[in-house]
């Protein structure tokens, strides 16, 4: 993990250079998707070029792209100028915990356990910009039903990188305890029509978040129950 100030990145309304390339793949893969599961849905998000980290800010060029091409990313990991960028709201509350969901079922991401965050998309396009900060807090609003922008938000980002996956978390210390903020959620995901969490996870010790919890979200995890030093920053690609 590292700290820095702010993300800027630009859009360019071109089509993503490695897309134009992929095509084919990306239809093929989105075709096998659709059999096994038919539920996820092909709309747009953000990926990225050029990524780089000086005197504080991450910045890039960012592109339209269907959720197909971020999944055929995914499962081939290419080697090339294409980067998945995406935000996460850590939830703290008064009393020390950290609050995490749990995706539920019929996700592209079932059983799994992180702080509520998702893919950059359309509406975290602001003229030719890309808005990382506003995306973090409508990703919490929308799945923990919280409005975190009435917290205290630590005035530093965090970052985990490995390879083209760069997660970028904020801390937010809301003023009510845990019991009462998992109250909240759990009525929020109760009456959700979306129906894409199943549960809230407290999480009090790094064990707590569990085997399902992904590698950036182990790194954040660790990073704040244990303190560790703040790594070996953008070129040390990440760590846990």
């Amino acid at each position: 993990m590292f700290g820095f100030d702010r993300v800027r990145l630009t859009l360019d309304a071109a089509e993503h250079p490695w897309l134009v390339a992929e095509h084919g793949a990306v239809e093929a893969h989105w075709a096998r998707e659709q059999v096994e599961r038919p539920w996820l849905f092909n709309g747009t998000v953000v990926l990225n070029r050029g990524l780089a980290l000086e005197a504080g800010v991450i910045s890039g060029i960012s592109h339209r792209a269907p959720y197909a091409a971020l999944l055929h990313w995914v499962n081939t990991r290419p080697e090339a100028d294409v980067w998945h960028l995406f935000g996460s709201a850590v939830i703290l509350s008064s009393d020390g915990a950290m609050l995490l969901i749990r995706m539920a079922a019929k996700t592209a991401n079932p059983g799994k356990v992180y702080a509520p965050a998702g893919s950059l998309d359309e509406t975290d396009i602001k003229g030719s910009r890309i808005d990382v900060e506003g995306s973090i807090l409508r990703e919490a609003r929308e799945e923990t039903g919280l409005e975190l922008s009435r917290g205290n938000a630590e005035d530093r980002l965090w970052c985990w990188r490995r390879g083209g996956l760069v997660a970028v978390f904020r801390r937010f210390r809301m003023a009510d305890p845990a019991a009462a903020l998992e109250e909240r959620i759990r009525e929020h995901i109760r009456t959700d029509p979306e129906q894409e969490i199943d549960d809230v996870v407290v999480v009090r010790r790094v064990e707590d978040a569990g085997p399902t919890a992904p590698p950036y979200m182990r790194a954040m995890v660790d990073f704040h129950f244990s303190a560790p030093g703040q790594g070996g920053g953008w070129q040390a690609q990440g760590n846990g």
